[in-house]
């Protein structure tokens, strides 16, 4: 459900749909960027991918329990949020200074700036760890999920979810109009081979067992993302993840011909101006 430009292509109308495809359904230019950052986009990414992200809410929260939770990496703090709304006791973390401060409007619980893999939690602190499509962002994502589990308690459980590696709906469709305006490719901000893991709810499982966790689920959740035309665009014109940042990085003239190709294509999947667009995550819950 994400996307990477990487081959370079001609950068007359009409460019490699390959290679474009590439750069906006794999796993470094959509949403998981390897090494991303949302920087001044947190109202941006609210207003528009934020309701992605949030098709595999409901999932996590029912797998884990409830007391104490720990949501890492909680973007603008809908996870957050939903685990608080049940009773539970909130503690929501964000590298983005941003997102803290969106995450404190909407989450009844504390609410901090703090980077995976370095929580300032002691050991064995929380009941439930959810990390909702945040270790294939970070720079070092063992560290990040050995951490994950340190500071959960025995008997606890830690809930995550990453974009798999297949093309997602929305990013073949940001692909073909990119690819018909002639977009140039952006360079990929890959992990070191040594660093990266598989994108596969096989990788999943994999960060986990490394962190010393015993999975008891590891599969693929499916969704449609309802969205309208104009929120899915606002956030590739607005600059969120490889796809947005990529777009930023075209001539006045390919953005506006990217913007109408785009459109054009939805077009034709839009009812009522909604696009509903099959989503699929790796999923993996352990203790």
């Amino acid at each position: 459900m994400t996307t990477t430009l990487e081959a370079a292509t001609d950068s007359r109308p009409g460019s490699d749909l390959k290679a474009v495809e590439k750069d906006v359904t794999s796993p470094s230019v959509g949403l998981d960027t390897r090494v991303s950052t949302f920087s001044g986009l947190a109202e941006t990414y609210r207003d528009s991918f934020a309701s992605l992200c949030g098709g595999t809410i409901e999932r996590l929260l029912a797998d884990t329990p409830d007391g104490a939770h720990l949501d890492g990496g909680c973007g603008t703090g809908a996870l957050a949020a939903c685990a608080a709304s049940l009773g539970r006791t909130v503690v929501a973390v964000d590298a983005d200074p941003d997102m803290v401060d969106i995450s404190k409007t909407v989450v009844a619980g504390a609410v901090l700036e703090a980077a995976l893999p370095d929580l300032p939690f002691g050991d064995d602190t929380f009941d439930a760890v959810t990390a909702n499509f945040v270790v294939n962002h970070v720079g070092d994502p063992r560290a990040a999920m050995r951490e994950l589990a340190r500071v959960t308690r025995p008997g606890g459980r830690v809930a995550a979810t990453g974009w798999p590696a297949q093309p997602s709906e929305w990013g073949l469709l940001v692909a073909e109009a990119f690819a018909a305006a002639g977009v140039v490719p952006s360079p990929s901000p890959n992990l070191s081979p040594e660093l990266d893991f598989e994108r596969s709810v096989d990788g999943l499982r994999g960060l986990a067992e490394s962190a010393g966790l015993e999975v008891l689920a590891a599969e693929e959740l499916t969704w449609r993302w309802e969205v309208p035309v104009d929120t899915l665009w606002r956030g590739i014109a607005g600059g969120v993840a490889r796809a947005g940042q990529t777009f930023l990085a075209q001539t006045p003239e390919v953005q506006l011909s990217a913007e109408r190709a785009f459109r054009e294509a939805a077009a034709k999947v839009t009812h009522d101006g909604m696009l509903g667009l099959a989503s699929t995550a790796a999923y993996v819950v352990a203790t």
